[in-house]
């Protein structure tokens, strides 16, 4: 086979084999799962938060994470703590976390939010 050949059916051989599948990656938005919350002291240096986050979309989510900070009267965190939300939060459904800090007791303020997650998909 000569090489004009050989490089005629190699480019054909690729041009048949197809790509690989494209994958698309849409952010997700967390502006529908809200957390409400309390705190409380639990010993000396001991901060616990614990609420609910709830679910407002059409579709279930799991592999939750909220993250916990605590502010001092200057505005700077001063402690800090995350936790898993236990299994799936169901559409328009709702699911309770607890999240458990180390505490230099100074915290006069708290922002609690949705680190992350991800919407359950059906199927393949």
């Amino acid at each position: 086979m000569t090489p004009r050949r050989l490089l005629l059916a190699v480019s054909i051989l690729v041009g048949l084999a197809g790509g690989a599948g494209a994958q698309t990656y849409t952010p997700q938005s967390s502006s529908r799962l809200t957390v409400s919350f309390t705190t409380e002291r639990v010993g000396s240096g001991r901060l616990l938060v614990y609420g609910e986050v709830r679910n407002g979309t059409n579709s279930a989510c799991e592999r939750v994470v909220v993250s916990v900070e605590g502010f001092d009267e200057n505005g700077r965190p001063v402690s800090r703590g995350r936790a898993y939300v236990f299994g799936v939060i169901p559409s328009r459904g709702s699911s309770p976390f607890e999240v458990r800090l180390s505490s230099p007791g100074s915290e006069r303020r708290y922002r609690v939010e949705i680190e992350s997650f991800q919407f359950v998909t059906s199927g393949n």
